[in-house]
C-alpha cells in the first residue's frame, strides 16, 4: 500500500515542539553565570520559537547596522534566554548576524531574560509587536541637521545621538557656514544641502563628496526597502533584470561600476569562459 503523503507541521505544531524541547532542557538545571557578553558561538537560535517576523534577515537593515558598527562599538545588546546549559537569543536576530558578518568580532554584549519559556516566547512578540519605528535614514538626517543648528554638541555626540557619519556631520557643519542667517530656516536637511550644495561643490575643497553619496545611497535603500521589502534583495536575477531594465542604455555602465565596487576582475571572468568542463 503507497505510503500517504503527510503535510508539512504548521506553524503552530513547531512552535509547540520548540517551546516542549526549550522546557525539556531548562528542566535540566539552567547556568547561573550571567556575563555582560557572550562569545558569538555559545549564542544558539530557535527560530521556531523566537524568530517573530518569520523571515529571513533583510539585507539593507543588516547593512544598516554594518555602518553602525564602523561608528560604534557595539550594538545594543541582544536578548538572551538561559536554557539548561545554553544560551538561546530571543531578541536581536538582525545584530547577531550583523556580527556574525564581522569575521574581528568574537563576542558580544547580552542582556538576560529570566522568565518561563512560554512568557520568553510573549516577550518576543511583545518586543516586536510595538508601535515604534526605528528613524529611517531621511529622519537620521534631518535629526543630526537639527542638532547641529543648535551649535551645542560635539561630533562625536551627534554621530552617537543621530547614527550618522563623522563626515556626514562636517558636511552639515560646512552648509551651516554657506547658509549663514538663513540656515535655520531649512528644518530639511535635504533642503538645506540643496541650497548650498552648488556652492560649497565648487567653492570647498574639503567638502566630503563620499559622506554625501553614502547618503544618498541611504536614501535610496530607504525607498526601496520600503516599497518592496526583501522581495528584490533575496532573488538577485530578478533584481538584475530589473536594473537592466531601469538603466537601458546605460546598463554596460553599471556592470562596469559593480565590477569597481565588489572588486572583480575582469581576468577572472576570462578565465572561467576557457576553462573546460
Amino acid at each position: 500500500m503507497p505510503n500517504t503523503p503527510t503535510e508539512p507541521p504548521s506553524a503552530d505544531d513547531e512552535l509547540s515542539e520548540a517551546i516542549a524541547k526549550l522546557t525539556e532542557e531548562a528542566a535540566k538545571g539552567t547556568r547561573e553565570d550571567r556575563p555582560d557578553r557572550l562569545p558569538i558561538a555559545d549564542i544558539i537560535e530557535c527560530p521556531e520559537a523566537f524568530n517573530v517576523r518569520g523571515e529571513d534577515p533583510a539585507e539593507h537593515h543588516l547593512t544598516e547596522l554594518k555602518r553602525a558598527l564602523e561608528r560604534m562599538t557595539d550594538l545594543d545588546p541582544v536578548l538572551i534566554l538561559p536554557c539548561g546549559d545554553s544560551f538561546v537569543l530571543i531578541d536581536g536576530h538582525h545584530r547577531l548576524e550583523a556580527y556574525r558578518r564581522d569575521e574581528e568580532r568574537t563576542d558580544i554584549p547580552v542582556r538576560y531574560f529570566e522568565g518561563s519559556i512560554e512568557k520568553a516566547v510573549l516577550e518576543a512578540a511583545r518586543i516586536n509587536a510595538k508601535a515604534v519605528l526605528p528613524l529611517n535614514n531621511q529622519q537620521r538626517q534631518n535629526l543630526a541637521w537639527r542638532l547641529v543648528l543648535t551649535k551645542r554638541y560635539s561630533k562625536a555626540q551627534l554621530v552617537e545621538a543621530a547614527a550618522v557619519s563623522y563626515g556626514q556631520i562636517s558636511n552639515m557643519r560646512k552648509v551651516m557656514k554657506a547658509l549663514n542667517d538663513d540656515a535655520n530656516t531649512f528644518d530639511s536637511w535635504w533642503k538645506a544641502q540643496q541650497a548650498a550644495a552648488g556652492k560649497l561643490r565648487e567653492q570647498d575643497e574639503d567638502f566630503d563628496q563620499d559622506a554625501w553619496l553614502r547618503e544618498q545611497v541611504a536614501i535610496y535603500v530607504d525607498r526601496m526597502s520600503k516599497a518592496h521589502g526583501t522581495k528584490l534583495s533575496s532573488n538577485p536575477s530578478l533584481l538584475a533584470l530589473v536594473l537592466v531594465d531601469y538603466c537601458g542604455r546605460n546598463a554596460k555602465s553599471l556592470y562596469d561600476e559593480l565590477g569597481m565596487i565588489l572588486d572583480l576582475d575582469p581576468a577572472d571572468e576570462e578565465d572561467d569562459e576557457d576553462t573546460d568542463f
